[in-house]
């Protein structure tokens, strides 16, 4: 979803309440956006505290995060009955989200007291909702109380007990815990807590803090509906480790974790920790390869190994260069790109190249490099999915496929070699992983339209909704497309949805894809099947890709086509010799 720059960078700037509102205001007064322009999020908001700061900022920080928001807020401290009424108007708000804010303050000093009590209280509160939504659950977990002045104080001791109990109860994959502990360290206790406000107001923080705490909470459920990043270009010299390999020699470049290095130390192990979220890692670096490659394998200080990138550009050509390559060679969009770079120079000569890569402007001083990342939101993901922890892996795999595509004169040979074989789900076997390709698939994607769960359960209603896995002899694949089928009538049925992985394209992978499909359509009595091209700038690969499969085209207005698939029993024009079929379905939605 985009805004205005302008007001962008001023909600980014916004460290008080004042400056925060006045956003919100400018924000409020511009006009509605295209309902396909990014992700939806029905946001609702309930705790214990007030809320109403958060409530009008939330669209706003989502927003500032390629999401459009609409917002519920429940009334001051009806959490339970809200969540626990099955007719309360949370639920009639329909929530894809509902984020619970809980302050210690309440929590320790009112009814509940006991963390027994809470943590029955809370996991009561949240069984209520999973059962009665496919709803995503986002909690905070109980903030430092002002009296924990030592590890010996009862108010820590009672929050150490909570959290413990909470994070046990809350243990459900469609819930999500934020810890606003390390913003209340950041902070300072002098600049979070005012008594004042929450005797008055119930505000549980001090109100110039919203803006830190309302973009933490938006990151977190931004990190629940689709990864802001995908990818991390980064240099090398003078960014992963202090000093120019080419100068001081591999055994020269500080890695000292008591002196200068600390801090690039300190970027490589947030950067590991990104790749095993499923972050995919690349190198851009004006060196030789030979000193640089001494440095990963001699110097044992080195967090980062060179197995870790997907991709290595070590050259002495503009860092643009180096990215457009790294790109090309995964197949990938500029699209959750991010490219790390010490030198204000390289950053602004791959800025000027591609302005869509977020690069962030580093200071001076690398010890405010991963707080500053951190602070940035981009790099909060909140749904791990089996596919997402193996993403290095795969792509690894699809090095060693492509490199066999290299050496091998027949493409047909090629693809008989691979042994793929292609495994039907049910979608909801695989909800998050198909909830993820839903939001971020772009480039083979026919409508690029972006459902949550709820919806695309129900526009499936009656129709089918799968995903297909692909495992060849280099590996699995995982989970790599999706396909919703909507029905309108006895025998006619529309793809609504058709999105796969760039990484597995051109394998005729979606020639079988079609072959399941129709076989499965004519088995429930469907004569026409009804295909859409909604284009946009990142899905030409597929504009044609109807006609292909042998569909007739029968509308075209603007950017939109419309194709037709005549379902007779005949042999389908579009076979898919090399890909084997396995069926893993439980056929719920046209049972």
């Amino acid at each position: 979803m985009s805004m205005n720059t302008e007001l962008l960078d001023r909600y980014r700037a916004a460290k008080d309440l004042r400056s925060l509102l006045g956003c919100v205001r400018d924000f409020d007064a511009l006009p509605p956006v295209d309902a396909s322009d990014g992700p939806t999020v029905r946001l609702a908001l309930a705790g214990n505290c007030s809320t109403q700061f958060l409530g009008k900022g939330f669209p706003l920080a989502l927003a500032a995060r390629g999401l459009r928001a609409s917002v519920f807020e429940s009334g001051y401290n009806a959490w339970q009955m809200d969540l626990l009424d099955p007719a309360s108007e949370l639920y009639r708000f329909a929530p894809t989200h509902v984020m619970l804010v809980l302050t210690s303050i309440d929590l320790a000093y009112g009814s509940l007291r006991s963390p027994e009590r809470v943590a029955g209280a809370v996991a009561a509160a949240a069984t209520a909702m999973l059962e009665r939504t496919q709803a995503r659950l986002l909690v905070t977990l109980p903030e430092p109380l002002g009296e924990e002045t030592s590890d010996q104080s009862a108010a820590y001791g009672w929050r150490r007990d909570t959290r413990a109990r909470l994070e046990s109860a809350l243990s459900d994959p469609r819930i999500s815990l934020i810890d606003l502990d390390p913003l209340v360290r950041h902070a300072g206790t002098a600049s979070w807590y005012d008594d004042r406000f929450y005797d008055t107001a119930k505000l549980a923080f001090h109100p110039d803090q919203t803006p830190r705490v309302l973009s933490q909470l938006a990151a977190a459920v931004a990190g629940t509906v689709v990864p802001q990043c995908k990818l991390v270009v980064c240099d090398l010299d003078d960014t992963l480790w202090s000093g120019r390999v080419g100068d001081d020699g591999w055994q020269g470049v500080d890695l000292d974790a008591g002196g200068a290095g600390r801090h690039h130390l300190r970027l490589q192990l947030f950067l590991k920790g990104l790749m095993q979220q499923g972050v995919l890692l690349a190198v851009s670096s004006k060196n030789e390869p030979t000193p640089v490659r001494e440095v990963f394998e001699r110097r044992p200080e080195m967090l980062l190994k060179l197995d870790d990138f997907v991709a290595t550009q070590i050259h002495w050509e503009p860092k643009s260069v180096s990215v457009e390559r790294i790109l090309r060679s995964l197949n990938l969009t500029t699209s959750g790109v991010v490219f790390l770079d010490d030198n204000p120079a390289e950053r602004a000569e791959v800025r000027r190249r591609f302005p869509e890569v977020f690069i962030p402007e580093l200071p001076p001083n690398p010890a405010l490099w991963v707080p500053l990342l951190i602070d940035s939101g981009l790099f909060d993901r909140r749904v791990l999915t089996e596919d997402s922890s193996r993403r290095l892996r795969m792509y690894q795999e699809n090095a060693q496929r492509e490199a066999n595509l290299a050496s091998s004169a027949d493409i047909g040979a090629y693809l008989g070699d691979l042994g793929m074989e292609l495994t039907v789900h049910d979608a909801a076997e695989h909800r998050e992983r198909v909830v993820e390709l839903v939001q971020k698939t772009n480039q083979f994607n026919l409508t690029t339209r972006r459902y949550g769960w709820t919806e695309l359960e129900s526009i499936a209603e009656g129709g089918l909704a799968l995903c297909y896995r692909l495992t060849d002899r280099f590996g699995d694949n995982g989970v790599i497309s999706v396909v919703v089928v909507r029905r309108e009538s006895d025998e006619v049925y529309t793809v609504d949805l058709w999105l796969m992985s760039c990484r597995v394209m051109s394998r005729t992978v979606e020639n079988a894809i079609m072959e399941d499909l129709v076989e499965r359509l004519e088995a429930m009595g469907a004569r026409r099947l009804v295909g859409r091209y909604i284009e946009t700038a990142k899905n030409a690969p597929v504009k044609d890709l109807y006609e292909r499969l042998g569909f007739a085209l029968t509308g075209e207005s603007g950017g939109e086509k419309s194709y037709e698939l005549r379902i007779d029993g005949k042999p389908l024009p579009f076979p898919s010799p090399h890909v084997r079929r396995l069926d893993r379905t439980r056929a719920r939605y046209h049972a």
